[in-house]
């Protein structure tokens, strides 16, 4: 059904592996990162459509590391975080996110809002 990239950036294994195997038996491609750092190797060794970042993480924050991918790259990228006030919303998407869902979430808001940014990637995001 759908063969995108998808990279899951939290540092709760817990929530990677519910993503990783929601996500795959969807047909979606899914790697996991644990820390911003590693998502930022992550992305410069892969190519992705969409990039799930969580905001609070040890190291590196979502927000620089949103703000490092987004230096780069024009690659999709929803935040998904337990920060839930208009400020972090605004930080976030001021860091180059487009997108913004807070945890706990549904399942099918959150896969809409994947839908719905991968519709707006980049043609050259697909064509790679």
């Amino acid at each position: 059904m759908n063969s995108s990239r998808i990279l899951v950036v939290d540092d709760e294994p817990q929530l990677r592996r519910v993503l990783r195997s929601t996500l795959s038996a969807l047909g979606f491609v899914v790697a996991d990162a644990e820390t911003g750092e590693a998502a930022l190797e992550c992305v410069r060794t892969e190519k992705f459509d969409l990039i799930l970042l969580d905001i609070n993480m040890p190291g590196l924050s979502g927000l620089e590391t949103c703000r490092a991918i987004r230096a780069k790259s024009d690659v999709g990228i929803l935040m998904l975080t337990v920060r839930d006030r208009a400020e972090d919303k605004i930080q976030a998407l001021d860091a180059g996110a487009d997108g913004y869902v807070t945890k706990p979430f549904d399942v099918n808001e959150l896969l809409a809002r994947i839908r719905a940014t991968l519709r707006r990637a980049p043609v050259s995001a697909h064509a790679e």
